[in-house]
């Protein structure tokens, strides 16, 4: 297991070597998470300047895809190179996506530079998660999957009003044009350090079976794309075999791409990568859900709904922040525990709405604040914490496999839970149930998936002292 790093007398995230690791990485997923919550707000600007509104949702799918890729390569590419390397090249990749969607003078040159951005985003995400297994100790790792945690979540308040803001005074195109001095600040800030985690790690053995992983990533990108595509075609009889073919596909090359055990949420790295999943899938359907309750039938605007988003949001983010102090309390050993209690609040937050759902037919906001952050606070605590049991666990050369397969996950568990979510919903309106029943049967995907989590976890908790106690007998990585 992965217990050290290239600054072990550092005891802080943001002292000697570490603090400008610390700031580039943060800085990095601050930028991939702006641009991604900054689509949503220009998407239909740009869709009427440069046309494409009848392949809308192509516009988030052109990233999502290659993005798969790029995971997947970015964790083979920093078990084998150094992560200065690997990350720089992927930063310039993100670059000129952001110029060539900038500049796109068509709906698919726009595609193209999604896509270079997916792409980069990818691997540059894979190359920080394993970063924080390379160059911080294992007692540092919460605080540093807090701090990236909480990246995301400015950009989550201000970055759609400063996009629509940008798109409205001067162009979208600027919304692309303005990452990029920032991602030159990046640059300097990282890449010394992350040579230095190379030096410090010395050289690795190529592993076999690198270009079947590539090779799976492809199949499992454009199974992806074939499964989406299938979603848009008519009629029902052409749309069901192209996807079930992408679900086929899927199903097949995760199986191969994730850890052993992943499906059956095996402790300790295939379950917390496992757990972690189920718990994004479930919050984004409830997430999605309970704005969809409050709009359509519980008597709020847009921008009122958007008060719970944010509510959530801080509380993820308080979360996140509370599960490092608690790491030095209770140490490694304390992990499983807090997901637990992280599984547990998910599922009292997104209960309540549930039942308030199912018995009143009716979700008001009143209900759905208080609701949503005590669910906000649950994932915050169970998110990183899994994500920090995961890399734990990650052997030496193994570190940004690990990491992308965390991602993967992520990918996996949001995009089927809620296109799965959508049926559920599609089905309860045709069947005549109106929204209130529509709703609550879609948001019943949510508590299916919290109750595989809470077992996954329960499991996850039973194993953790037989698994230390083995680990104590095992040389240190």
């Amino acid at each position: 297991m992965s217990q050290q790093s290239f600054a072990p007398g550092v005891e802080s995230i943001w002292q000697g070597p570490l603090r400008p690791v610390t700031i580039g990485s943060i800085l990095a997923v601050t930028i991939v998470a702006f641009q991604g919550l900054a689509q949503a707000t220009v998407a239909p600007i740009l869709a009427d300047d440069i046309g494409g509104k009848d392949l809308y949702g192509w516009i988030f799918s052109a990233y999502i895809i290659p993005q798969i890729i790029g995971t997947v390569l970015g964790g083979i590419e920093v078990d084998r190179r150094s992560p200065a390397v690997v990350f720089g090249t992927f930063l310039a990749i993100f670059a000129a996506g952001c110029i060539l969607a900038g500049a796109a003078p068509s709906i698919g040159w726009f595609f193209a530079g999604r896509a270079l951005q997916g792409f980069g985003g990818g691997g540059l995400f894979a190359a920080v998660y394993a970063v924080i297994t390379l160059a911080y100790h294992d007692r540092l790792r919460p605080a540093m999957r807090a701090a990236t945690s909480s990246a995301w979540i400015i950009p989550s308040l201000i970055g759609p009003a400063i996009a629509g803001f940008i798109a409205e005074t001067f162009s979208w195109r600027w919304v692309f044009f303005a990452l990029i001095p920032v991602l030159m600040a990046v640059a300097p800030m990282t890449l010394p350090a992350y040579h230095k985690m190379h030096a410090a790690r010395g050289e690795l053995e190529i592993k076999a079976g690198t270009r079947a992983r590539l090779a799976q990533a492809v199949v499992l990108a454009l199974s992806t794309a074939a499964f989406l595509a299938g979603l848009e075609l008519e009629p029902w009889y052409l749309a069901l075999p192209v996807c079930a073919a992408g679900l086929v596909g899927l199903a097949t090359m995760l199986r191969r791409l994730m850890p052993p055990g992943f499906f059956t949420a095996k402790p300790m790295l295939a379950g917390s990568i496992a757990i972690r999943a189920l718990c994004f899938g479930a919050f984004l359907v409830a997430e999605t859900y309970m704005v969809f309750s409050l709009k359509e039938f519980g008597g709020v605007s847009a921008t009122t709904a958007g008060l719970a988003l944010t509510a959530g949001s801080l509380s993820w983010s308080a979360g996140s922040l509370l599960q490092a102090p608690w790491d030095r309390w209770t140490g490694s050993e304390g992990r499983p525990i807090r997901v637990l209690v992280g599984v547990g609040s998910m599922i009292i937050g997104v209960g309540i709405m549930f039942g308030v759902l199912l018995t009143t037919r009716d979700l008001t906001l009143g209900v759905a604040i208080p609701a949503w952050v005590v669910a906000g606070l649950g994932i915050g605590l169970a998110y990183p914490t899994s994500s920090t049991i995961a890399l734990a666990h990650a052997a030496r050369g193994e570190e940004g496999r690990v990491s992308s397969s965390t991602l993967l996950g992520d990918l996996f568990s949001g995009a089927v839970a809620l296109v799965n979510s959508n049926v559920l919903l599609a089905f309860g309106l045709n069947a005549g149930w109106g929204n209130p029943r529509a709703a609550t049967l879609a948001m019943t995907l949510s508590i299916v998936l919290l109750a595989l989590s809470l077992t996954a976890t329960l499991r996850m908790v039973k194993s953790a002292p037989a698994i230390a106690q083995t680990a104590v007998t095992e040389p240190a990585a």
